[in-house]
C-alpha cells in the first residue's frame, strides 16, 4: 500500500516565527502527533513533534519561544509513493510527506493503524466471499477439533445448514473426514476417496500453523463424477501412452485446427523449425512458408477432408535439411473435420544417403574403367599412375584436350582411354591422323562434300569423318600437321559445333569431343605463323602432356613383359628376357619411346635363339649412336625435326649427368641457365 493513500494531505503548518505556545494550541486543537514547518514557499524547513513538546513543557520552556530555537531541522521526510510497511522501519511517529521539495501531507503512526484495520477488513471480506463462492466445500477447526468456518458447499455436501454446523465437534458431524488424526500427526491426507451417506468425497485435510493452528479440509462431492472419472483414467492413460508416442517419434509432428492454428507439436518438430514450442504454439501454419513454400493449406491439400482427399507429399528445404511433409485430417463422429496432423520428416540423410550411393556408382563405375584401363594398358611408374589419374579425371567432362609428347609415348593410348572412360563411351570413336592423308583429300575426308562439288565427287554427296563422328568423339592425330587453310574450318568446329561441307551452302550442327594430340611444339609453330594462334587456345583447353619412357622407367619392366606375352602369343613361342637383356634395356635412353621398346621386343623374339633372351646385341643397343651416324651411315628414322628434339634432349640429359646443376652446364656449353631450362622443360628432360 502506498502512502499517499492514508496520509493527512492538508496538514495545519507553521512557520519558524510562530511561537511554542501557537504549536501547543494545534496539538490540542488538532490531535497531531507532529507540526510541519514551512517557510514563505511552502518548503519544508522543521518539525515539532507531540513527544517533543510534551518534553518541553516539562521543562517549563517559556510559550513565547520561536519555533525555530525549539523545531527539529532536517528531519526524515517521505516521499508519496512510499510502501506503509517502510514505515516500521523508521523510528518516529510522524513523517512530513514531500514532494518535489514541496510539503505534500503528513503521515502519522494513527495513520498506519487505520491503514491495516481497512486492509484486514478488506482481505477478511474477500476471503469469505471467495470461501463462499469455491464449488468445492470447505471446513476449518481449532485445536478442540471444533468447526469454525464452513460454507455452502460443504454445508449442502454434509446435508447440514451452517449454523447447526458452527461450533460443533468435527468427529460428532463428519468423523469419516479424520480430521483428528491430520492434527494430531500434522501430516496432510491428499485426495481420500470416503463414502458418506451414499455420497462419495474426495476429501483433503491439511494442518496449518500461524500464531494458533487450525484445521482445513476440502470436500469434492465425487458422487456424479466417479463413472466419469474412471472414464477420464482410462482416458489420461491413452493420453499419455499417444504423448509419449508423439514425443519419441523421429518425424516431427504438428497439429493443428480447422482454421490452421498449431495447438500442438513434438520435440523433433521444434529441431526442424528452429524454435520453442511456445514460439510454436498459437501461431497460425501459414506463417512458416518458407518450411513447406507456397500456399500451405493448397500444397499440403488441407482444404480437403473426404474420401476423395490425396496424402500427396511436398518436399521442401529449410536451410541444408530437405524435408517431406503430408497432412491429414482429424475427423470428427459427425463427419466434421476439426483440424490436421501434419507430419514431416526430415530426409536430409536419405537424400545424402542417394547421393552417397550415386558417387559410389560413379566411383565403381570409375575404378572400373580404371581397371580395364590397367589391365589394358601399362601404368607402373609413379609419373604414369599419376598420369592415369589425371586422364580418368579429365574424362568425366566433355573439354577439349591436347595430347603432347614425343614420338612413340603413348599419345594415342591417352586418346582411348580418354574415350572409353568418358561418358560417349558407348557412342563412336573416329581416329584421324592428320599427317597421313594427302593435303588434297584432308578437307573431304574431314567435313565431307556435297554432291557434285568437285570433279569425281560421288552423286549423293559425302559425310565427313567430324560427321560421322556426330555424339561421339574424334581423335585427331600429329594435328600440327593440319595446313593453315583447314585450320580455320576446324576452329569453326570448335567454337560453333557445326561444320561446312565441301559445296555446301548452309552449316552443319554436330555434337563431337575433340582430342587432339602431337609431338610438335605448337608454341613455336604460333611463332613462326605455322599454326593458328585462336586454334591453338581452342585446343589447348585441357592440356595433358605424356613423360618419355626415359622418364618413366618404372614402366620398362612392366612394358617388356607386356610385348613379350603379345609376341609370343603372336608367334607361339615361349620367349623369356633374362636379368642381363633386361638391365641392358633399363639402361637405354629409348628416344623412340614405348614404339622403339615394342619393336626390340619384337625383333628379339624373333631373332634369338633359345627360350632365354640373355643379352640383346650390340646392333640392338647401338641405338642413340645409330640415330646420329656420322658421313653416308646416317639414316632418317623419323622425321627432321623429331630428330633434332631427341638429339637435343639426349645432349642436355648427358650434360646434366655429368655436370650435376644447369648452373655447371651453362658454364661448359656456353648457354644461359634461363634457355637450359627451358630447353629442358620443352623436351621432358628430368632435372
Amino acid at each position: 500500500m502506498e502512502i499517499s493513500q492514508y496520509m493527512d494531505k492538508t496538514p495545519i503548518t507553521l512557520n519558524e516565527g510562530d511561537t511554542f505556545g501557537r504549536a501547543i494550541e494545534v496539538f490540542i486543537s488538532h490531535k497531531t502527533n507532529g507540526i510541519p514547518i514551512v517557510d514563505h514557499n511552502g518548503s519544508l524547513t522543521g518539525i515539532i513533534s507531540l513527544a517533543r513538546a510534551f518534553r518541553l513543557l516539562s521543562e517549563s520552556l517559556d510559550p513565547a519561544t520561536p519555533l525555530e530555537c525549539v523545531m527539529i531541522r532536517n528531519p526524515i521526510v517521505i516521499g508519496p509513493d512510499e510502501d506503509i510497511d517502510e514505515l516500521f522501519k523508521r523510528p518516529v511517529s510522524a513523517l512530513p510527506v514531500v514532494e518535489g521539495g514541496k510539503l505534500v501531507g503528513i503521515y502519522s503512526l494513527p495513520n498506519t493503524i487505520h491503514a491495516y484495520y481497512n486492509s484486514k477488513k478488506t482481505l477478511t471480506l474477500e476471503l469469505d466471499t471467495i470461501i463462499k463462492g469455491l464449488y468445492n466445500g470447505v471446513v476449518t477447526i481449532d485445536t478442540s477439533e471444533n468447526i469454525r468456518v464452513v460454507n455452502p458447499a460443504a454445508s449442502a455436501a454434509l446435508g447440514v445448514p451452517v449454523d447447526e454446523l458452527i461450533g460443533r465437534s468435527i468427529n460428532e458431524v463428519f468423523p469419516e473426514a479424520g480430521m483428528s488424526e491430520v492434527m494430531r500427526s500434522g501430516l496432510p491426507a491428499i485426495n481420500r476417496k470416503i463414502s458418506y451417506r451414499e455420497k462419495t468425497f474426495l476429501i483433503t485435510c491439511t494442518k496449518v500453523k500461524w500464531d494458533y493452528e487450525i484445521g482445513i479440509a476440502i470436500i469434492n462431492d465425487f458422487t456424479e463424477l466417479a463413472d466419469v472419472y474412471g472414464e477420464l483414467l482410462q482416458t489420461k492413460k491413452v493420453m499419455r501412452e499417444l504423448e509419449t508416442i508423439i514425443e519419441t517419434s523421429s518425424d516431427g509432428i504438428l497439429v493443428t485446427d480447422e482454421d490452421g492454428g498449431i495447438v500442438k507439436v513434438n520435440t523433433a518438430l521444434t529441431d526442424i523449425f528452429g524454435e520453442g514450442a511456445d514460439g510454436i504454439i498459437g501461431r497460425n501454419i501459414e506463417e512458416y512458408r518458407d518450411i513447406f513454400g507456397g500456399n500451405i493449406p493448397e500444397r499440403l491439400d488441407m482444404r480437403r477432408s473426404g474420401p476423395e482427399r490425396k496424402n500427396d507429399h511436398i518436399y521442401s528445404k529449410k536451410g541444408k535439411m530437405r524435408l517431406m511433409s503430408t497432412a491429414n485430417p482429424i475427423i470428427a463422429k459427425d463427419g466434421a473435420c476439426n483440424g490436421f496432423v501434419v507430419d514431416i520428416q526430415d530426409v536430409t540423410r536419405i537424400h545424402e544417403l542417394e547421393r552417397q550411393v550415386h558417387n559410389l556408382e560413379i566411383l565403381y563405375q570409375q575404378e572400373i574403367k580404371k581397371s580395364a584401363a590397367n589391365e589394358k594398358y601399362v601404368f607402373t611408374d609413379p609419373k604414369s599412375r599419376r598420369l592415369l589419374e589425371q586422364i580418368l579425371q579429365i574424362a568425366k567432362v566433355d573439354s577439349t584436350v591436347l595430347i603432347t609428347g614425343e614420338s612413340g609415348v603413348g599419345k594415342e593410348v591417352v586418346a582411348e582411354i580418354l574415350f572409353n572412360a568418358g561418358g560417349r563411351a558407348d557412342k563412336a570413336f573416329v581416329k584421324i591422323n592428320c599427317g597421313a592423308i594427302p593435303e588434297s583429300l584432308l578437307e573431304s575426308e574431314l567435313f565431307g562434300y556435297e554432291p557434285g562439288a568437285f570433279t569425281g565427287a560421288g552423286k549423293k554427296g559425302k559425310s565427313g569423318m567430324l560427321e560421322i563422328a556426330n555424339h561421339g568423339t574424334v581423335f585427331l592425330d600429329e594435328i600440327g600437321t593440319l595446313p593453315i587453310s583447314l585450320q580455320v574450318k576446324l576452329l569453326r568446329v570448335l567454337q560453333g559445333q557445326e561444320i561446312m561441307r565441301v559445296g555446301g551452302t548452309a552449316p552443319r550442327k554436330i555434337d563431337v569431343r575433340i582430342i587432339a594430340a602431337t609431338n610438335r611444339d605448337l608454341a613455336e609453330m604460333v611463332a613462326s605463323g605455322e599454326f593458328r594462334l585462336d586454334l591453338y587456345y581452342r585446343l589447348n583447353v585441357v592440356p595433358v602432356f605424356v613423360p618419355p619412357l626415359r622418364d618413366r622407367k618404372e614402366d620398362i619392366p612392366a612394358l617388356i613383359q607386356y610385348f613379350l606375352k603379345k609376341y609370343n602369343e603372336k608367334y607361339n613361342l615361349a620367349k623369356s628376357f633374362g636379368a642381363l637383356a633386361v638391365e641392358q634395356m633399363l639402361g637405354y635412353r629409348w628416344p623412340g619411346n614405348i614404339r622403339e621398346l615394342e619393336n626390340m621386343v619384337e625383333r628379339a623374339v624373333v631373332t634369338s635363339e633359345g627360350d632365354t633372351i640373355k643379352k640383346l646385341s650390340d646392333e640392338m643397343m647401338a641405338g642413340n649412336k645409330a640415330l646420329w651416324p656420322k658421313g653416308d651411315d646416317i639414316r632418317f628414322s623419323n622425321n627432321y625435326r623429331d630428330m633434332v628434339n631427341d638429339y637435343e634432349a639426349m645432349l642436355l640429359g648427358k650434360a646434366l649427368e655429368q655436370y650435376g646443376t644447369t648452373r655447371k652446364m651453362s658454364a661448359a656449353l656456353g648457354l644461359n641457365q634461363s634457355t637450359i631450362v627451358k630447353k629442358m622443360s620443352r623436351l621432358g628432360v628430368a632435372r
